[in-house]
Order: structure tokens, then sequence, then C-alpha cells
């Protein structure tokens, strides 16, 4: 009898195992979107319109958002000097793009233009994304460094600004029982953004003379 109720809750486990990691590959899949063509990156969000054809003046189809994969098909030079790129955004969508707004992944002169709009840009969050996405796809180039020590540098100051924010905002809420002051920084909304692009937060406590403080610190 125990054997067979030890065979059985083995195999109930092995099964409930099965399945997860069926649940887990399934996921995956379905995550990776095949598109064809040379894998590119959108990084430049100025000149990031998709158009029916490479002018433009040609219908938008869409604006591509930073960090977006592509698939180069062609390219295609305009009469002002310009390149436009025609590119697949899935199975069956296409259009045309200015190349300036596209990066290749492991290319240094790619990864150079990145760290120049990293420095060029006076946003934070836009700064920690380039600054991921460039160490994230071109950390076999020699300036992967670079762009991890924008990240740290730059995560440090939104660590900085979200602990005033919280603070302000946590003063004006009314508190909520049984939820510590950890808790409520580290759910504070203006964290979500950050999460998303891979800057994790955490909550330290600053002991004073008279009273307890924290503020946030962020990993990426």
């Amino acid at each position: 009898m125990r054997t067979g109720l030890f065979f059985g809750r083995g195999l109930a486990h092995l099964l409930a195992a099965s399945i997860i990691l069926l649940i887990t590959f399934d996921q995956v899949e379905a995550k990776k979107i095949f598109v064809p063509g040379r894998r590119a990156i959108v990084f430049d969000e100025r000149v990031s319109v998709l158009r029916e054809r490479p002018d433009a003046k040609s219908r938008v189809v869409q604006r591509l958002r930073r960090g977006r994969e592509i698939g180069i098909l062609a390219s295609a030079a305009t009469r002002s000097g310009g390149r436009y790129l025609r590119v697949a955004i899935s199975r069956n969508r296409e259009g045309w793009i200015l190349a300036e707004s596209v990066v290749i992944p492991g290319s240094t002169l790619d990864a150079q233009k990145i760290l120049r709009l990293i420095d060029e840009t006076s946003d934070d969050f836009i700064r920690a994304k380039l600054a991921r996405l460039c160490a994230d796809e071109f950390r076999t180039t020699a300036l992967a460094p670079a762009a991890l020590l924008k990240l740290g540098e730059t995560a440090e100051r939104v660590a900085e600004r979200l602990t005033r924010d919280a603070g302000r905002r946590l003063g004006e809420d009314p508190s909520i029982p049984g939820v510590s002051r950890r808790d409520l920084f580290l759910n504070f909304i203006g964290l979500d953004r950050f999460n998303k692009i891979g800057l994790t937060f955490n909550y330290v406590e600053d002991e004073g003379d008279s009273f307890t403080t924290g503020r946030l610190t962020a990993s990426c």
C-alpha cells in the first residue's frame, strides 16, 4: 500500500513538473515572434516612423518604439541623400524606415550612436533604456563597459529622485494598516516603468538620532 502511495505521489509530482515545463516552453515560444530579414533594433524614436514607401511624405503605417526588433530586407537612397530601409515587423507586415533610427546588434559604430544619444538625452528613463539596450545588445564590443557605467550612474540618480517623489506621495497619502514603510516605497507607482527595463530597487533604512528615514537604492 505504501509503495503504491509513494508511486502515485511520485507520478503526480512528475506530471505536475511536466505540465509546468510545457507551459513554460509554450510561453517562451509565444514570446518569440519570427521576423524575416537581418535583425536590427529601433533606438531613436524621433525618426522611427514606418512608412509605406521610402519617402517622408508617404503614408505612415506606425511609429516604432525604442527597443523594437525588426528585420532588414532591403535599402534605398533618396534624392536628398537620406537612406531608407525596407523592414519587416512581423511575418506579413513591412514598410520603410529611416536607416538612422535603427542599429545592428554587435556593431561598434552603432554602439557609438547609442552612447551619443544617451549623452544628448536629459530624460533619465530614456537614458536608462538606451544604456540597457547598449549593454545587452553590444556586450561583445569594447563600448559595453561605458554603457554599463552610464546605466549605473542613471540608476543612482533615478533612485534619489524616486526617493523624494515617494516620500512626498507617502506624506500626502494616509498610511495603510499592516503595510510597512519599506513595502510602501517598493510599491510606489513611479518604480513601475523602470522595473520593466530591468532596474530593480531596494529600500534601505537610515538610522537618525530621533527618527528613522529611508531611501531607495537601484541595481541593474
